[in-house]
């Protein structure tokens, strides 16, 4: 947990050192050039504050009010313009002073001087929620942590750890700007006109965020940056595997872990009736974390469908608890078609609210859970991977003798990570093109894909999870890294999607529901696949393969 703590105040300092700055440097700056003291404190921690409460609840309250965050976020960008409008006009200035003497009131009696830190707070408030994209990796991070509505302690102390290091760097920046100009007998005489310089940034800073400018620059300046400062760097990459357990091996032995949790808010189940881990008392349980768009979890299911096959009549449990990472993995419907397509026999218990993922305490997916006839915990794996481990688990608690098992070979290869398409985490979009959340916009690029970039063409509607087409005529592109393109696609079409690889045709196919498909295999290497998609397709998420 420290060494983790450790990695989050780092990152956030490191992000100060990166192009994520660029959209709020202006402002802080220009928090050191009003002569007020504490203003420059009250605008960072305003800052860190909002910061930490955006990242964790933004979702939240989005769920909970059907308030769109874009409303937010434009709240946010005119306080910014607005701020900058009273650096430029001393009219303003005054005239807001004026309506704010209440707090300033309450600043004095609780600082002994008119200070500006709590406008300073609010001011900081604001650019918190406008920063809150920035924290990159280490968002991936805690979005894993807070997926199931619920903020826990370890997410929080992540986000604050992450914040405190960012803000640290940016209250040095407010000093250092403010001591320059005190400094100085030049810049002191022309402080009056340094301020309304920079209050002219903010608001052409606000501007910049409204048209979505700020993305385009910092792909930019990413270009130009270190490349340790870049958050895909292998070696951030490598410590986020650490927080996010993808696809890592951390088997425990069969030691006795305690009681297991029980199995909690199970809306529905499948090919069983309800269960029980006190009812499954002299059985062996193994319980599987999935989710049926989950390429890792799939690439498991061999696996459980033969230790199913073979040791259930022994005394084996297994237990498929299928916890959506999107809305549509949330429909019954749509979970018992791909159970059943998939050929999965066991049971299969449909956590939608979190219920159970929060009772283990658990955080990835794919991850077992080994409970033996006692009902004590004796071994957790998350990620793919440790078949053979696991299935000697399975025989050790069943009595039967251990077996020699050879675990498949490991992707050493680079692959392309994740890319998601929707509003919400969708960061590979090529600079050309803004997306622009909940309308309809006919997009168009006109330079080659960069590595792992995603462009479109036609007419798309962006949402918070996915893409919609709204043409018979748009095209989804992505450069990538591997062998096999996978896609989670919904919706559905008469019309088939047509799949170009390097620029030809690979093949085509038809969506008929919610859920992961197949797109392309090809040789392992870098390549660009489009996708003419018809109106009405939603796409979700891009996965890759290499087997």
């Amino acid at each position: 947990m420290l060494l983790l703590l450790g990695f989050a105040f780092l990152a956030g300092i490191f992000t100060v050192a990166s192009p994520c700055i660029l959209p709020v440097l202006p402002a802080i700056l220009a928090a050191g050039t009003q002569n007020q003291k504490m203003r420059p404190l009250g605008v960072v921690l305003g800052l860190v504050i909002s910061f930490s409460f955006f990242t964790l609840a933004l979702t939240a309250i989005v769920r909970a009010t059907g308030l769109s965050p874009n409303i937010l976020r434009y709240s946010a960008i005119a306080l910014i313009a607005f701020f900058g409008l009273t650096m430029i006009f001393p009219s303003l200035s005054n005239w807001f002073a004026k309506m704010t003497a209440p707090i300033g009131s309450l600043g004095q009696r609780v600082q002994g001087s008119s200070s500006g830190f709590f406008g300073g707070i609010l001011f900081g408030a604001a650019l918190g929620l406008l920063w809150t994209p920035c924290a990159g990796p280490i968002l991936a991070a805690i979005t894993t942590l807070v997926a199931t509505s619920a903020i826990t302690w370890t997410a929080v102390l992540i986000t604050l750890a992450y914040s405190v290091g960012a803000g640290i760097p940016l209250l040095l920046i407010a000093y250092g700007g403010s001591k320059i100009i005190e400094s100085s007998r030049y810049l002191s005489l022309h402080s009056e006109g340094i301020r309304q310089f920079f209050g002219a940034l903010m608001i052409l800073f606000a501007l910049v965020l409204i048209f979505h400018w700020d993305m385009l620059l910092q792909r930019r300046i990413s270009s130009w940056v270190p490349e340790m400062l870049i958050e895909n760097h292998p070696s951030v990459q490598k410590e986020l595997e650490k927080v996010r357990g993808s696809s890592r091996e951390s088997t425990i032995g069969l030691s006795n872990l305690g009681p297991s949790p029980e199995l909690k808010g199970i809306v529905k189940w499948i090919n069983s009736e309800p269960l029980t881990i006190e009812g499954l008392r002299g059985k062996v349980v193994l319980i599987d974390f999935w989710t049926y768009s989950c390429i890792n979890c799939l690439r498991t299911l061999p696996y459980l469908e033969k230790w199913d096959a073979e040791y259930a009549p022994q005394g084996l449990v297994i237990i498929g608890v299928h916890t959506p990472e999107f809305e549509f993995e949330k429909d019954p419907t749509n979970v018992a078609a791909a159970v059943k397509r998939l050929g999965v026999e066991y049971p299969v218990a449909l956590d939608n609210n979190y219920g159970t993922w929060r009772s283990f305490q658990n955080n990835y997916w794919p991850a077992h859970y080994l409970i033996d006839k006692e009902g004590n915990l004796r071994m957790v794996h998350f990620g793919e991977g440790a078949y053979g481990t696991t299935e000697n688990g399975i025989r050790q608690l069943l009595g039967l003798d251990t077996i020699e098992t050879q675990e498949p070979s490991k992707i050493t290869r680079l692959l392309t990570a994740e890319t998601y398409l929707g509003t919400e985490r969708g960061h590979s979009y090529i600079s050309q093109i803004s997306i622009e959340p909940t309308r309809t916009v006919n997009y168009a690029y006109s330079v080659p894909l960069g590595i792992d970039e995603v462009g479109l063409k036609g007419s798309w509607r962006a949402e918070m999870e996915y893409i919609e087409s709204e043409s018979d005529e748009s095209y989804l592109e992505l450069n990538y890294q591997a062998k096999q393109v996978y896609l989670v696609l919904g919706g559905s079409s008469n019309i088939p999607i047509l799949v170009t690889l390097d620029g030809e045709p690979a093949r085509n196919f038809l969506v008929d529901a919610d859920r992961k498909y197949d797109v392309v295999t090809g040789p392992y290497g870098r390549h660009t696949v489009s996708l003419k998609i018809p109106r009405g397709v939603r796409a979700y998420a891009f996965t890759f393969g290499d087997e």
